[in-house]
C-alpha cells in the first residue's frame, strides 16, 4: 500500500516524525497529493541535523484523484532513494 493510500485510509491530521517518511511527504506535497505542514530541516549546534515532525492534514482533491485513477505503486526500493545512501553504479 502506497503512502498516500494510508494518508487517506487515516484520521488525519496526523503527526509523523521519521525523516524517511518526512521525504517522502515533501513529495506528495509538491506534487499537490497532500495538504501538510512539513519544518525544514535545521541545523544545530548539538546534532548534525535536526528535523522535527511533519503533521499531514488532508490529502487534496488531486491526491484522491490519483488514487482513483490507480497511480502506479511506489518501488520496493524507494526508501532508498530519499536516504542520501544510494550506492552509484560502478563504485
Amino acid at each position: 500500500m502506497s503512502l498516500l493510500e494510508k494518508l487517506a485510509a487515516a484520521t488525519l491530521p496526523c503527526i509523523e516524525a521519521d525523516p524517511l517518511l518526512i521525504d517522502r511527504l515533501r513529495v506528495l506535497q509538491a506534487a499537490s497529493h497532500i495538504g501538510a505542514l512539513i519544518p525544514p530541516v535545521q541545523m544545530g549546534c548539538d546534532q548534525p541535523l535536526c528535523e522535527e515532525a511533519a503533521i499531514v492534514f488532508q490529502v487534496t482533491p488531486t491526491g484522491r484523484q490519483t488514487l482513483r485513477t490507480g497511480a502506479p505503486p511506489e518501488p520496493a526500493h524507494i526508501d532508498a532513494w530519499f536516504s542520501g545512501t544510494r550506492r552509484r553504479s560502478g563504485a
